[in-house]
């Protein structure tokens, strides 16, 4: 049972110390003002599968330098009923 518990605590712990899952992707429509389309890689944390879709974007995020065919990466959270992605950055 000891043994059970400290895996549990071990896995837990280091998926806390992993970060926020980083997801590669390409912007497919123009960015709006808080708003970007892109097709993704699955996203495992969430449990969604590889897709097209918009997401909403925090205001801490700049989206001036993002334009159609860019590759990126990502980071979203859970906001209500939708995703928010909370870090974004080029990629080659």
């Amino acid at each position: 049972m000891q043994r059970l518990l400290l895996s549990l605590v071990l896995v837990c712990a280091s998926s806390a110390w992993a970060g926020p899952e980083w997801v590669r992707g390409k912007i497919v429509e123009p960015p709006l003002e808080r708003q970007v389309t892109i097709q993704h890689e699955a996203i495992k944390s969430i449990h969604m599968r590889a897709m097209t879709m918009p997401f909403l974007v925090d205001e801490k995020v700049s989206l001036k330098t993002f334009k159609v065919g860019d590759r990126v990466q990502f980071s979203v959270q859970v906001d209500g009923e939708h995703l928010k992605i909370t870090a974004l950055k080029h990629t080659r």
